[in-house]
């Protein structure tokens, strides 16, 4: 199925972004400006990724953007949404960046038996035709 095809299926694509909680030893002014700049990064990956989506499908997608321990605000979010089948997650293919990845490796190695969805983790590499080729 291609991304356009979630019209047809009567499907809603949701993107969520999560926000760490700051660990951080410094003043309240400066957490806040740390904070303000975490939320506008998050903002503008919703963006990209809901014009992606509304391109290709001609569909506006739900965005949700949460802030918290990110595999705990996930389980909320699956668990509000009734209507989630599938969680997709995408992987980072970045070899510099070691910790990339900590949502998958947490969620395949203690959290996938407490989800009530099935998982789908897609490489970071593959293209968008590849995607649509397996989707």
């Amino acid at each position: 199925m291609h991304v356009q095809d979630q019209k047809k299926l009567g499907r809603k694509i949701i993107i969520a972004t999560f926000i760490e909680p700051l660990d951080v030893l410094t003043t309240q002014g400066v957490t806040e400006i740390m904070k303000n700049e975490a939320r506008e990064e998050a903002e503008k990956l919703l963006n990209k990724a809901s014009n992606y989506v509304k391109t290709k499908t001609g569909e506006m997608p739900a965005l949700t953007l949460r802030e918290g321990d990110t595999i705990t605000e996930l389980k909320k979010l699956i668990e509000e949404e009734k209507n989630i089948n599938v969680l997709v997650l995408a992987s980072n293919s970045d070899p510099k960046n070691k910790d990339s990845n900590a949502i998958i490796n947490s969620l395949v190695s203690q959290e996938i038996t407490n989800m009530r969805v099935p998982v789908m983790i897609v490489p970071g590499n593959f293209s968008i035709d590849h995607i649509a080729l397996i989707t």
